[in-house]
């Protein structure tokens, strides 16, 4: 039962980072109510070895993430958090193993908006003004969005776009978790907290709207995706050191 009084609640952020070199390092940071850190935990490196890549299959993932680091994680800690938050899809396994509730933040795609008009056209595309015209007969919308990874492919060919504005409001657009295999992820429902869309257990109606409640007060004092960041760069700060 997730803890009624949000100004006494602790937050765990865990997050799995995969560096090809070394393998899988697993972070977990507990922040109190105000943002400020309480723990922080690291794992080793850890590669899956060839016999586990063919036992465990496509269900390698969630096992590592969710079972192996995860769990290691939580059980060095010595602080009670009341809710677990993930940036990693393959960690939500570990919820079939704790009563804690773990939330799933997600990364919206950042696109960029430019109004399709004959000016914009030339000045983005570099001869691809056909395209535009087309898109702009084909489809009534006003504007068209354009992704950070297609805006880098252009780049590439000397199509600049940077002048284009960045658009990260898509609350429109249909969040949905990443597959997992073997994980339900029906067991999530995605609802917008603050500036962040996250990923809210589903429970029975008082106590998921309780969850809801609860993590919106916190929101006003801590921006759900930036530990990620924090352990991130405390990871690479202790293999520096190392």
């Amino acid at each position: 039962m997730p803890n009624t009084s949000p100004t006494l609640e602790k937050l765990g952020f865990l997050t799995v980072i995969d560096q090809p070199r070394t393998g899988l390092i697993g972070g977990y940071l507990i922040l109190n109510q105000a943002g400020r850190p309480l723990e922080f935990h690291c794992t080793t490196p850890l590669k899956p070895n060839r016999t586990q890549e063919i036992l465990y299959g496509n269900t390698l993932e969630p096992f590592l993430y969710g079972e192996q680091i995860a769990q290691t994680l939580l059980t060095r800690s010595k602080v009670s958090v009341s809710y677990l938050l993930t940036n990693t899809a393959a960690v939500l396994a570990v919820q079939e193993h704790i009563e804690t509730p773990v939330f799933y933040v997600f990364e919206p795609e950042t696109k960029r908006v430019a109004p399709i008009t004959e000016n914009h056209a030339e000045k983005s595309t570099n001869g691809l003004l056909p395209f535009f015209q087309e898109f702009s007969e084909r489809d009534s919308q006003t504007n068209l969005e354009i992704s950070e990874e297609l805006n880098a492919s252009l780049k590439s060919f000397g199509i600049e776009n940077d002048h284009l504005q960045l658009n990260t409001n898509s609350e429109t657009e249909q969040l949905q978790i990443p597959n997992v295999p073997g994980l339900d992820v029906e067991h999530w429902q995605e609802v917008k907290i603050g500036n962040r869309f996250l990923a809210i257990p589903v429970t029975d109606e008082t106590e998921h709207q309780l969850l809801i409640d609860n993590i919106k007060h916190l929101s006003r004092t801590i921006d759900f995706a930036e530990p990620f960041t924090r352990i991130r760069l405390a990871i690479e700060e202790t293999q520096r050191a190392a």
